[in-house]
């Protein structure tokens, strides 16, 4: 069974603001953006350490569910909402997709779109911009792609003087 811990931080942008959750790291990214802006920082209400558990077999993924192997489902009622949930947002990217293809064509009726719940989806590219700028994000440096470029530029600068 595949583990991830992760930290939450609830907070409100203002004080009579509606709270929301977001990670750890993205809370301080906006602290130190809100600080170096000096703008008025966002109140943190709460934070928590969480262990979340992915299942890497159905037997597993029975198991979280509240059950003890395969065709054996003490909550069904629990399996089935977790599954046609993620089975729902599986359906409703492909169909995202579809509307936004370059080559997309209308149709009468309703499309099936189940082929999508078993369809194996392989995760978007980063370029390595996007990459470096997620990377930088999660040590809380929030830069744009402009940014990174011209500090790219600076250190290509000063290899190529070093060199010489």
């Amino acid at each position: 069974m595949k583990q991830e811990q992760v930290t939450k931080v609830a907070y409100k942008e203002t004080p009579d603001g509606d709270p929301r959750i977001t990670s750890e790291t993205a809370f301080n990214a906006k602290l130190k953006e809100k600080t170096e802006a000096k703008e008025p920082l966002p109140e943190q209400i709460s934070s928590g350490t969480f262990l979340m558990k992915y299942a890497e077999s159905v037997d597993e993924a029975v198991q979280l569910a509240g059950g003890n192997g395969v065709g054996e489902y003490e909550n069904v009622e629990i399996f089935l909402a977790v599954f046609n949930y993620g089975a729902a947002l599986r359906q409703h990217n492909a169909a995202k997709e579809i509307l936004v293809s370059d080559n997309f064509e209308a149709w009468e009726g309703s499309k099936d779109m189940s082929f999508s719940i078993a369809q194996k989806v392989e995760r978007a590219k980063m370029t390595p911009e996007e990459r470096a700028i997620k990377d930088l994000a999660k040590g809380g440096i929030v830069v744009s792609a402009d940014q990174l470029r011209a500090a790219l530029a600076l250190i290509q600068q000063q290899a190529t003087a070093a060199s010489v």
